[in-house]
């Protein structure tokens, strides 16, 4: 997988940085069986994630603009620890502080959701690597690109 660098907590004199991140369906990058039976084929490439630092902000918002998925669904958002090797076991809730949450697509398979993360929910000033798990009811089903975040001076 591939580290986006999203500059993060940086000078007020800086303009906002944003990324747009790739998503995966969760069988390119886990291991089959559990993850790909769940899949949504092109769910992956008609939605986005975007990692976004507000003007100087001390903080990282996160945007899924959701297509492609199935119609009327509750989908949960796992703010996930990055992964960089295949095959990927789950590698775990980014922290604590940060509980899962959820979002309902509309009668065409389409939602978004949205999160800021406020530097204060790391530990300290430093590099985070993260990414972002998509679970349909019962399994993963898409999985974004390992995006770093940087917090501090």
């Amino acid at each position: 997988m591939i580290a986006i660098p999203v500059g993060a907590a940086k000078p007020a004199s800086n303009l906002a940085v944003s990324e747009e991140v790739a998503w995966h369906v969760s069988a390119e990058v886990g291991p089959v069986p559990p993850y790909g039976v769940g899949d949504i084929l092109g769910s992956d490439t008609v939605s986005k994630l975007i990692v976004n630092q507000p003007n100087g902000n001390k903080e990282v918002a996160l945007t899924g603009v959701m297509n492609g998925l199935n119609p009327d669904t509750v989908y949960t958002i796992l703010l996930s620890k990055g992964y960089f090797t295949t095959p990927v076991y789950w590698p775990g809730l980014f922290t604590s502080t940060i509980p899962t949450f959820t979002f309902t697509t509309d009668e065409y398979g389409s939602g978004n959701w949205y999160i800021n993360l406020r530097d204060t929910i790391f530990p300290g000033s430093g590099t985070y690597a993260l990414s972002v798990w998509v679970n349909s009811p019962s399994r993963t089903i898409l999985i974004s690109n390992t995006f770093t975040v940087v917090v501090g001076e």
